[in-house]
């Protein structure tokens, strides 16, 4: 009986790990966070000289590229202690690490 509700679960929860995109941070103190895939887009919230630390994350839903060949990530940012901060924004892809 375990075993049939062990399989069951992981077959239930294996389609919506596969939606989730990468986690990716910041690669220096500099990331900028945008609105649009445009680097002059820089988000309402984020205006005014703030900026992300190491410690924050985005949650990669998507990529894009602007006419020019710039390449973006688009997801949801978190802070330093796992918080959503921000919904859907756009991140340059150079500024962030995303991992191996």
């Amino acid at each position: 009986m375990q075993k049939t509700a062990l399989i069951l679960c992981g077959l239930v929860l294996a389609p919506t790990a596969a939606l989730a995109g990468p986690t990716c941070s910041p690669s220096d103190d500099k990331a900028r966070i945008l609105s649009a895939a445009s680097p002059g887009a820089v988000h309402r919230n984020w205006q005014g000289g703030k900026q992300v630390g190491y410690g924050w994350s985005l949650q990669v839903e998507r990529s894009a590229h602007d006419a020019a060949g710039i390449g973006y990530y688009v997801g949801d940012l978190y802070d330093q202690n796992g918080n959503l901060a921000t919904r859907k924004v756009f991140v340059i892809e150079r500024e962030w690490d995303c991992g191996p």
